[in-house]
Order: structure tokens, then C-alpha cells, then sequence
């Protein structure tokens, strides 16, 4: 018997990751630049920088694996895409696929 995969889990997934995203580029903007260019402490962006970078990575590879999956349409994709370049924007992208989660429950 062949198991088949529920949609909940990825976008369940996709849901958390914009989250985690969302607030390092918040964390990066507000806390780590403004301590580097008016605390003269670069080690801040050092340290959110590379988290933030792996933390964009994985969130668009969980985007793409829900789109190849179809369990997002295209246009919301891109608003997740697009709105994980924008602080806050991660906000934005979690509700929207919260009430996708919700529509496929």
C-alpha cells in the first residue's frame, strides 16, 4: 500500500519558514545593520547575515517544493517570493498561506 503525501505538512512547513525568514531580515534591518554602521559592530551582521541567507534559501526551496506539489497556486507563489525581500513582508506571506492551509483542511 503506497502512502500518499498530505498537503498539510508542507505548507504547514512553508507557513513556519516565512515566518523564520521574516524575522531574521526584521532582526538583520533593525538590530544587526543599525549596531554596525552606528555601533561599530560588524560581528552583528556576521552572525544574522549568514542565518538569514540559510533561512531565505530553505524558504524558497520549501516554496518550490509546494508549487511543483500544486498545493499553492502560482500567483501566491509569488507574492511569498516577492514579500520575503520586504521586512514584514513574511507576515504577509504566513497569513496568505495560512488561510490556504486552512482552505485545504
Amino acid at each position: 500500500m503506497k502512502a500518499t503525501a498530505h498537503p498539510a505538512p508542507t505548507l504547514k512547513h512553508l507557513g513556519l519558514m516565512t515566518l523564520l525568514e521574516g524575522g531574521s531580515l526584521i532582526a538583520l534591518v533593525a538590530i544587526a545593520m543599525p549596531l554596525k554602521y552606528l555601533a561599530d559592530m560588524p560581528e552583528a551582521v556576521s552572525a544574522v547575515g549568514p542565518a538569514h541567507g540559510l533561512l531565505y534559501l530553505w524558504t524558497m526551496a520549501v516554496l518550490a517544493i509546494t508549487l511543483s506539489r500544486r498545493l499553492l497556486p502560482l500567483h501566491h507563489g509569488v507574492v511569498v517570493a516577492i514579500a520575503a525581500l520586504i521586512p514584514f513582508g513574511g507576515l504577509v506571506s504566513h497569513r496568505l498561506v495560512r488561510r490556504r492551509l486552512r482552505a485545504t483542511a
